[in-house]
């Protein structure tokens, strides 16, 4: 991901985002966000949820295990969000996030698919046809 859109959500979330500065033998976040910015608005929806939520449970006073990202990429064609803490709901958040991310385009974030041979990605058509890389 670029670095610019990578250090906005750093400043935005964080306590999400805690293990960035680890070396990579502590953390693979030490790696940063490894996947394209056409996620970015699907990362940043996760992270605005988790944060909305664990603000509530702060204002009830309810007991909760705070999230922090391992790390976050693309395999297979689709995003992963590894993280330590969080309860069922995070999970929930989580797992809708990925499966987005096999309906959108890694380098625009329009309507993309994965392919089906290869090194696998999402994509959309333009960029797909365009042979175009990742940053």
């Amino acid at each position: 991901m670029k670095q610019e859109l990578q250090q906005q959500l750093y400043d935005k979330y964080p306590s999400l985002f805690v293990n960035k500065d680890k070396s990579i033998q502590e953390s693979c976040m030490g790696f940063g966000i490894e996947c394209g910015y056409g996620w970015y608005s699907i990362i940043d929806s996760v992270c605005s949820l988790i944060d909305s939520y664990q603000t509530n449970l702060v204002r009830e006073n309810k007991e909760f295990s705070p999230v922090t990202f391992d790390q976050i990429k693309s395999k297979w064609g689709g995003l992963r969000i590894y993280f330590s803490g969080g309860d069922d709901y995070i999970d929930g958040i989580v797992a809708m996030a990925e499966e987005m991310s096999y309906k959108t385009c890694e380098i625009c974030g329009n309507k993309g698919y994965p392919n089906k041979f290869g090194w696998i990605t999402t994509l959309c058509d333009k960029h797909r046809n365009n042979n175009e890389v990742i940053e």
